[in-house]
């Protein structure tokens, strides 16, 4: 036995080439999987690591290389809420491929041009990239990373052409799900969604927008409401919407399609017998309803996935492309007909 481990200390990689008798490079190489090693030793420093449950000193292992092992993941304020399940789905997607990489996560909640918590953790070097988990309009968390020089990625799609970003086709997914709509005789719709200038509202209209313009249906922005940011906001929205007598009520995403049937059983409408209803996100919540939503599906799990790699490829200096792009499916339900 090893006198740290009868000391109650942790074992070190001097007590395993002590023990081995070769040197500390030559386990420190086995260990990190780097050099050329014979087989043989390889495999003897292996069983004795293994048989003493050997672990790297973190802080050690960080000074000499120059890395804190943390990657910072940005969250909007508002992912705090239990009905956001993209931003949870995210943060196990990322949790899961930078644990493997042997790094870890440090959430910072930030939004908009509030970016303390980011800026903290820059700072002081705490970190050694960045993903973020929403942009907005001018983001001030992409102009602060840019200006440090510090890897980072983005989950959205960005105008500015050095963000490595990775989104899904929000305008072409929501153009065909729009389109499908029409060609199955609805045209009288009404559009509901959050923040309008966030960008990915702003892609889903597009989508929106040019499906209406392909089938040659006039467009009417009275029949857009955006900033719905709350229940109340929905309640105090939809008397007025529903006096137009729209065929479906179009919901930008999950959260908003959720508030929307909640008021539409509290106020007896039957979906899809009076009302119809879609949504440009899907989620569990709009599956598991009865009926179930039909919905644009995108994998948060898998965008998430792509961004953790993604980030920890720029910090080993590997060369990546700039846009990522995963697919989408329209899952057509019973809320429309």
């Amino acid at each position: 036995m090893f006198s740290a481990e009868r000391n109650g200390t942790s074992v070190t990689i001097s007590d395993i080439a002590r023990e081995l008798g070769v040197s500390k490079s030559t386990v420190s190489r086995v260990i990190n999987c780097k050099g050329r090693i014979g087989e043989s030793t390889r495999q003897r420093v292996q069983d004795c690591v293994r048989n003493h449950d050997y672990r790297p000193n973190t802080i050690a292992r960080s000074l000499a290389q120059k890395r804190t092992y943390n990657i910072a993941v940005v969250i909007p304020r508002d992912a705090d809420r239990g009905d956001v399940p993209f931003f949870q789905n995210c943060l196990v997607g990322i949790s899961e491929v930078i644990y493997s990489r042997g790094f870890d996560a440090i959430l910072a909640v930030d939004e908009g041009d509030e970016t303390g918590a980011l800026r903290r953790l820059v700072s002081n070097r705490k970190v050694d990239g960045v993903v973020l988990l929403r942009l907005t309009e001018n983001d001030a968390a992409v102009e602060f990373l840019e200006q440090e020089k510090i890897p980072f990625v983005a989950m959205g799609t960005s105008d500015d052409a050095g963000v490595v970003q990775v989104d899904n086709d929000q305008v072409s997914g929501c153009m065909e799900m729009t389109d499908f709509m029409i060609k199955r005789g609805c045209f009288h719709m009404a559009l509901l969604g959050g923040d309008g200038t966030l960008p990915v509202n702003g892609r889903r209209y597009e989508g929106f927008k040019q499906a209406c313009e392909k089938n040659n249906i006039s467009l009417n922005e009275s029949h857009c409401w955006w900033n719905l940011d709350s229940e109340s906001d929905i309640n105090r929205a939809l008397p007025e919407i529903m006096r137009e007598n729209p065929q479906c009520l179009v919901c930008a995403d999950d959260v908003v399609c959720s508030r929307v049937l909640k008021w539409l059983s509290a106020n007896g409408y039957e979906v899809p017998a009076d009302i119809q209803v879609i949504s440009f996100y899907d989620s569990p919540v709009l599956e598991s309803h009865d009926p179930p939503v039909t919905a644009l599906c995108v994998s948060a799990f898998e965008m998430s996935r792509c961004a953790g790699n993604l980030v920890l490829d720029l910090i080993e200096g590997k060369k990546v492309s700039r846009r990522h792009s995963v697919g989408y499916e329209i899952k057509i339900r019973e809320s429309f007909r």
